[in-house]
């Protein structure tokens, strides 16, 4: 019982411990900016709910979600403390803390948590013919946002099947705009990487006919080779209007990642919070189903945060609560 009581002042000691660091003892609010994504896709929305989530819960911060290119910005606006934190693609992620690919030297990330596995969707109208990779050869493609993980995955599996850029006619543009695209024939294809059932893929297979691009096991197998971040995904049938079979594609998990330099402690706070108010974050996707603490080491490849690290000893631990509510 004495061990007992120790822990639990142990564990409001911390709290405290948080809300005092939050509130930088009575100084001004901590802003906290979230870079995210495109209004149509996920990240934003997503980001929006974990702002909402720690202003609301975390005395003294004001976080925000700002629209930003994607997952490649994401993480250099975070290594340059332009942004606090910022979700990003695993693949752009691992990449970035090794110093490797579109990235010269090594950004100084840690992961807070992983979010959410994002599907591969490889679009075409069911009148284009295109049903594999090889059939791009020639044809109008979008790949996502300059700066998008979108656009990393896109080339990665294009050229890592066999084709190059000088194959296609590669166009950079926004899901909004991919879809616009699509539906006015400017396009033939085009990639949207997001969590399942993302709306930009849900609202154009509701207006047009689509095709999804499947790949075969070879195919998968020979991608997760070369970018070890991919997994092979099935995308049930039926889970967009007029797509009936499943089509196996690949997944790719988000992270959202820190600076190295983030207080520990604040850390601590920011994580505690979203897995202890996971169910409020699930309203904005199923997907998000799958923020859970078994999942939270997909990204072996970066070191999660002190902070992080801290809470998984002890997922039980009090969170920082509310402050007390005063009259208006």
């Amino acid at each position: 019982m004495h061990r007992v009581f120790i822990q639990t002042l142990h564990h409001k000691a911390l709290a405290l411990f948080c809300v005092l660091l939050l509130t930088g003892c009575g100084e001004s609010e901590r802003t906290l900016a979230i870079a995210t994504g495109g209004p149509a896709g996920l990240y934003y929305p997503f980001g929006g709910a974990m702002a909402s989530l720690w202003s609301e819960v975390l005395p003294g911060v004001n976080a925000k979600a700002e629209v930003t290119g994607g997952s490649v910005t994401n993480v250099i606006q975070v290594a340059r403390q332009e942004s606090d934190l910022g979700i990003a693609m695993a693949d752009v992620v691992s990449s970035a803390y090794a110093g490797k690919g579109r990235f010269p030297e090594p950004l100084p990330l840690r992961v807070l948590f992983t979010a959410y596995p994002n599907i591969v969707h490889m679009l075409s109208l069911r009148d284009s013919g295109i049903q594999s990779i090889d059939d791009l050869a020639g044809k109008r493609v979008a790949l996502g946002a300059q700066g998008s993980g979108t656009s990393v995955a896109a080339i990665n599996i294009i050229t890592g099947l066999g084709l190059s850029l000088d194959d296609i006619a590669p166009r950079y543009l926004s899901f909004g705009e991919t879809t616009s695209g699509l539906k006015d024939g400017t396009l033939d294809a085009g990639f949207v990487v997001g969590g399942l059932g993302i709306a930009a893929v849900t609202e154009l297979s509701v207006t047009r006919d689509i095709e999804i691009i499947s790949l075969s096991d070879a195919e998968i197998d020979r991608l997760i080779q070369q970018f070890p971040a991919y997994s092979g995904y099935l995308i049930p049938g039926e889970t967009y209007s007029g797509v009936n079979e499943p089509r196996q594609t690949l997944g790719i998990w988000s992270a959202v990642v820190v600076h190295e330099a983030m207080p520990e402690a604040l850390a601590f706070a920011l994580t505690c919070t979203v897995y202890r108010d996971h169910p409020r974050l699930l309203a904005v996707s199923p997907v998000v189903k799958d923020m859970t603490l078994a999942n939270i080491h997909q990204l072996p490849a970066v070191p999660l945060h002190p902070g992080t690290q801290r809470f998984l000893q002890n997922p039980s631990v009090d969170c920082p609560q509310p402050a007390a509510a005063t009259d208006q």
